[in-house]
């Protein structure tokens, strides 16, 4: 990171000589996604297989509805007979993208699923997800997330969660620090590793974007040299909520 950009985000390197010697967070054991059918059943690499033809379907059964409802509502500009052609149309080019997406994802998820896998195996990390008090969303609260290498030893993971924690308190206590750390998040990669906040080496974390909620997160490198994260589900049975990083007090 370059002096104006550490300026521009609140100078994060202190806080990493700040952390030294930092009592441990709470770890809990990471899932283990060595298995196949394990990582298949766990891994939320694409979303379930009935969400985008179900919303393709859905939008079918709206034209055809509508195609049915009398002219004059204004929506569409048509005279009559063309409307219901146009509506027409429309529903079964949906109808037939809903059933195309489906055979399609029943040809592909498997392979998908078994390349994503080898990659893991060769690069992957698991890691612990914590929350943030860091509001990201456009128009909806949606925290900022700090993944932790599961693989990091109890110091590093100790000296990672306080500099998170004390970084993003201070970010979150200047209005405009706030606004320019939170339109560097939007505008960049959108996972952003620690050593890249806080020194070469403070390698073990990443910064990412809003995630559903759970402990559990896989990181996989993609095109570029860049990570994708992904949630790991069923992975903490207790049903709490991760814990937050950054009170904001």
């Amino acid at each position: 990171m370059d002096e104006r950009t550490s300026t521009l985000l609140g100078e994060p390197q202190r806080f990493w000589a700040a952390a030294e010697g930092a009592a441990a967070p709470s770890r809990r054991p990471a899932p283990d996604l060595s298995d196949l059918a394990e990582f298949t059943a766990r891994v939320e690499l694409r979303s379930p297989r009935w969400q985008g033809p179900a919303l393709l379907a859905g939008l079918a059964v709206f034209c055809a509805v509508y195609a049915a409802i009398p002219a004059g509502t204004g929506l569409l500009t048509l005279s009559p007979q063309d409307r219901r052609i146009a509506l027409a149309v429309l529903a079964a080019a949906f109808a037939a993208a809903a059933v195309a997406v489906l055979v399609w994802d029943l040809r592909t998820r498997a392979g998908a699923y078994r390349r994503a896998h080898a990659v893991f195996l060769e690069r992957g990390i698991v890691a612990q997800g914590y929350t943030t008090s860091l509001d990201v969303g456009h128009e909806e609260y949606r925290p900022a997330w700090v993944l932790i290498d599961s693989r990091a030893p109890d110091e590093r993971a100790a000296r990672l969660y306080s500099a998170f924690d004390a970084w993003i308190d201070a970010v979150l206590a200047d209005r405009r620090l706030r606004r320019r750390v939170v339109t560097w998040l939007r505008t960049g990669s959108g996972i952003i590793p620690s050593e890249s906040l806080f020194g070469a080496d403070a390698a073990g974390g990443h910064l990412v974007g809003p995630m559903s909620r759970g402990h559990w997160k896989l990181l996989l490198p993609s095109a570029g040299g860049r990570w994708k994260a992904h949630s790991i589900l069923f992975a903490d049975p207790s049903g709490e909520p991760p814990p937050t990083i950054g009170s904001g007090d």
